[in-house]
């Protein structure tokens, strides 16, 4: 057995913080495992709402949490797609059933904490609901073969899910009820493996934060916090999308900016810029931030961030500043997926850029730890890696609160075997006991 990387002399302790948390989730050590409705029984490639609606089995999957000794569950209640997985007045819930609440039933049955993951500026449904709301591109650029022009909203085809169309079902009747669905389609599987899904291409839209979008959120905010017993409510997508550099130049950001630092402040490409993003995405961390805790002031707030160059990816295209951000919110939570990047199961080739990618996450967190001001409880994947490689990342990003994992399905019967041993041997049951 390897051993688990130590770091102690990287990470600053606040045990005020760490105790918080720990706390309220009835715990040493989290031990976690994600799931998320919406993608079906495959993995990430596919959207699948009658999967969700009428196959997922959640007595099934709490029943395994419990027999590897995962003592949180967390749940994607909301996904790029903008599907709202509760019983929501204000969301869009194409799944016609309550899928939290389930989970939160069968959680309590079997004393496994339940948090939740909030997708925010990435929303394909309100993207095509609103479009007044997307964020709109600064200047002419291409991606992925499509042209855009300066002032385009930046609703694009999806860079991975595809959808299948239910047996019997025509594209313009399910294009009711999926509206952001285009003819485009992926008839063959990828080579690359980003490219992996099969399907009809959906579009999908970065919103803009200084738009009324925000207030939506807010809204599906407080209404899952006050109907719902979970411990925790951690925000995804709290950026802008990283694929574009002058995100968002809408007439609501630019005269935002303007009114902040002046006439003469340069857009889209100067430090102060750089700052208006950053703040844009600080502000609305504080307000979800104030939308939790006004309802329910022990739930844990958390927000996830992508590892990569601070100046060059972070800031300028992500519009993230981890020390603001985890001085607002409770929990950092770096999304540690090397092994998405290439698998030793793939061949040759592909273990090694795995392994290169795994080699940067570490020295990345080593150069950067010190940006948090939180306890941090790292997300790593299960799938499309084999069992060593999981094992290795578990080892590598345990920052010290504990470990989450991504995701449920796809997992396979080799890696179930590794996650109970790990809880076992390696987490130890007595930190995991929910008390």
């Amino acid at each position: 057995m390897k051993r688990k990387l130590d770091w102690s002399e990287y990470v600053e302790f606040d045990f005020k913080k760490f105790k918080t948390v720990t706390s309220a989730f009835g715990v040493k050590r989290i031990y976690a495992m994600g799931l998320m409705p919406v993608r079906g029984a495959e993995g990430f490639r596919k959207l699948d709402y009658e999967f969700a609606e009428k196959k997922l089995n959640i007595i099934e999957v709490m029943n395994k949490l419990d027999e590897c000794h995962f003592n949180v569950f967390g749940l994607v209640i909301k996904d790029t797609d903008g599907a709202c997985v509760w019983d929501t007045d204000v969301g869009w819930n194409p799944t016609g059933r309550d899928i939290l609440g389930e989970f939160c039933d069968a959680g309590k049955d079997r004393n496994i904490k339940i948090m939740v993951s909030f997708t925010s500026m990435n929303d394909a449904y309100q993207g095509n609901l609103h479009p007044e709301r997307v964020s709109v591109h600064g200047k002419n650029g291409k991606k992925h073969g499509i042209k855009y022009r300066k002032g385009d909203i930046s609703t694009h085809d999806e860079g991975e899910m595809r959808v299948e169309l239910p047996e019997k079902v025509s594209f313009k009747d399910y294009k009711a009820k999926v509206p952001f669905l285009t003819e485009n389609i992926d008839k063959k599987q990828g080579k690359a493996r980003g490219a992996r899904g099969k399907g009809y291409i959906p579009s999908t839209s970065f919103m803009c934060p200084n738009s009324e979008h925000v207030n939506y959120l807010l809204e599906l905010t407080k209404e899952v916090v006050k109907r719902y017993p979970i411990k925790g409510f951690f925000a995804d997508y709290i950026r802008y999308d990283g694929a574009f550099m002058e995100l968002c130049a809408c007439h609501r950001c630019v005269e935002k900016f303007r009114t902040n630092y002046g006439p003469k402040a340069k857009l889209l490409t100067s430090h102060e810029w750089h700052g208006f993003k950053s703040d844009t995405i600080a502000e609305y961390a504080q307000k979800l931030q104030n939308a939790i805790k006004s309802v329910n002031i022990n739930c844990i707030s958390g927000w996830f961030c992508l590892p990569g160059p601070k100046k060059m990816f972070t800031q300028k295209r992500l519009g993230q500043d981890w020390a603001k951000l985890s001085s607002i919110l409770d929990v950092a939570s770096p999304m540690e997926y090397p092994y998405l990047m290439g698998t030793r199961d793939d061949g040759w080739y592909w273990g090694k850029v795995g392994s290169l990618f795994y080699w940067y996450f570490i020295r990345n967190m080593k150069k950067r730890i010190h940006e948090f001001n939180s306890p941090i409880l790292a997300i790593t994947n299960s799938v499309e890696c084999n069992t060593d490689e999981m094992l290795k990342q578990m080892r590598g990003f345990d920052f010290g609160l504990g470990i989450a994992l991504f995701k449920y399905f796809g997992t396979t019967k080799a890696q179930w075997h590794g996650l109970k041993e790990y809880a076992e041997k390696e987490i130890g049951l007595e930190n995991l006991i929910i008390n």
